[in-house]
């Protein structure tokens, strides 16, 4: 009997993981069913018309990084778009970069699935046509970006069929989508790029404005590369490279290794925490970008006597306070089995329903990752045609010895690397319960990034009060917010125990489930 692990936000996601392994599949198998159904019943948090970073373990010690986010229109005209704001829109046609999902499902599944895209996708199809009832969240959100659905045809067919929002409870069915995904599992993901899906995509996405073509479609890869590295206390952290923000969570990690300072997320030290975080932040502002426009020095940033000097200079607020409001919504799967092979797959339509636009013959909804560009000329993440912004899914893998110790990912936007680190200690001690790694309570930093005018760290309300007056720096409020609250992400974690047995947490900001089996 193997074992196999799986943990997701979503429960049914998580039955069909399950539901895969029990057929033979391995955990890309179990993560990429789970994929499916996430982009029918989170529809505010990830689609099929959104982007995806992954690490993939193949079971042989090799570990992949899967890029699977698209470029801009080649065709897009940025002096155009500078006339009209200063900023990239956050919704509507312009925001939407070329789809990476599906073509990520499709490499990841060539990394060693054991089962036929067919098979995976089934869960997703079936949940789209017979429908799956809407949690608290995506009623939350339906109501919370109400004013920009409306707008839109096809989302207001789906989310407000009698004028008003559908409440939690209520049965979300998607016919049109459940056609599109039925297509896919037969004629493979090609058909979302040069098939049917693709012609009616481009079709309707011209018709709502869109300047994206049938070449940009085409032309649509995922990039495989090796991750980005770090050595930490005798662990391996593994994550993905540029566009992804992956190097920020490491190179905090690295300022507080070559001050000798242990992570420290709710004690006295939590400052230190802060100030590293803030530090890669603004690298990121600094250098983040499309590295095949504008390659980003990683192993300079990373260098130990850097971070030593960085750390020492007055704590950085720019890059937090300045950013345009907006909700990382994503999804995180992790997934592991005894065999060697492990996946972290994060996917995502980064603003809640990303565009606001739904393809109404398709059933698709749009990301706006276009948001993660900048109008700002020379900017490392300007605008231009046919390059992919910048991009904040962290997926982690973590290793000791080469052997397989935890993947772990998170929702959260720019704050995905805050987070991480903040899990990190309590996730390495064996003694900690996942559930108690997961459960406890986190604080993020920003601006109008998380809703907050000036630099502010945000601080769940059962967090120990003495962090109010340890975080609170000149030009950096403190701010309390509910606990359990989502706006310090959902995380999901596979970990493996002393004694090699798999362990499986599902963060409780979500409405996930985790599960260990033996097949």
């Amino acid at each position: 009997m193997v074992e196999k692990a799986i943990s997701t936000p979503h429960a049914n996601a998580t039955q069909a993981g399950v539901e895969a392994y029990r057929d033979g599949g391995n955990a890309i198998d179990a993560a990429l069913a789970a994929a499916g159904v996430l982009a029918v019943v989170y529809p505010h948090q990830c689609s099929a018309g959104g982007d995806l970073f992954a690490l993939v373990e193949d079971g042989s010690g090799r570990t992949w990084s899967v890029n699977g986010s698209g470029a801009a229109p080649r065709e897009l005209d940025p002096t155009e778009l500078r006339r009209q704001s200063n900023e990239m829109p956050d919704s509507g046609p312009d925001s939407i970069t070329v789809p990476g999902v599906v073509a990520g499902w499709g490499t990841i599944q060539g990394l060693g699935a054991a089962l036929p895209l067919s098979r995976l996708l089934r869960p997703a199809v079936r949940a789209a046509a017979e429908g799956v009832p809407i949690t608290a969240l995506l009623a939350a959100s339906i109501r919370a970006r109400a004013a920009a659905l409306v707008r839109d045809p096809g989302m207001r067919a789906l989310f407000f069929p009698n004028g008003e929002p559908l409440p939690a409870g209520a049965l979300l069915r998607q016919p049109q989508l459940a056609r599109t995904l039925e297509t896919l599992a037969h004629d493979g993901p090609e058909a979302f790029y040069v098939g049917l899906i693709g012609e009616q995509l481009i079709t309707g996405l011209q018709r709502l404005g869109s300047r994206l073509t049938r070449d940009d479609f085409a032309a649509h890869r995922s990039e495989v590369d090796a991750p980005l590295r770090l050595e930490h206390r005798g662990f391996q952290l593994q994550t993905c490279p540029p566009n992804s923000q992956g190097f920020c969570l490491l190179e905090a990690i690295a300022a507080l290794d070559a001050l000798g300072v242990e992570i420290d997320a709710r004690g006295v030290d939590a400052q230190l925490l802060l100030r590293a975080l803030l530090l890669a932040a603004d690298d990121r502002e600094k250098y983040l970008g499309d590295p095949h426009c504008r390659p980003v020095p990683v192993a300079e940033l990373l260098a130990p006597e850097r971070l030593r000097k960085r750390m020492g200079l007055p704590m950085l607020t720019r890059a937090n306070a300045a950013q345009a409001p907006m909700h990382g919504d994503t999804v995180a799967i992790c997934a592991a089995d005894a065999t060697g092979v492990a996946v972290c797959l994060i996917q995502s339509v980064y603003q809640s329903f990303g565009s606001g636009l739904l393809e109404r013959q398709t059933g698709v909804i749009l990301h706006n990752r276009g948001r993660g560009f900048s109008l700002t000329p020379g900017a490392p993440n300007e605008l231009l045609p046919n390059t992919r912004p910048a991009h904040t899914l962290t997926p982690l893998l973590i290793h000791r010895d080469k052997r397989l110790k935890a993947v772990v990912g998170t929702m959260g936007g720019r704050a995905q690397p805050q987070i991480l680190a903040q899990l990190l200690p309590a996730l390495l001690d064996p003694g900690v319960k996942l559930t108690e790694v997961l459960g406890a309570p986190r604080w993020v930093a920003g601006g109008r990034d998380i809703g907050f005018e000036n630099t502010t760290v945000a601080i769940e309300r059962d967090a120990p009060l003495a962090l109010d007056s340890i975080l609170a720096r000149e030009n950096i409020d403190v701010a309390r917010i509910a606990s359990r609250n989502e706006l310090v992400g959902h995380a999901q974690i596979v970990r493996v125990g002393p004694d090699g047995a798999l362990q499986a947490g599902c963060d409780p900001r979500s409405d996930g489930a985790a599960a260990v089996v033996g097949c």
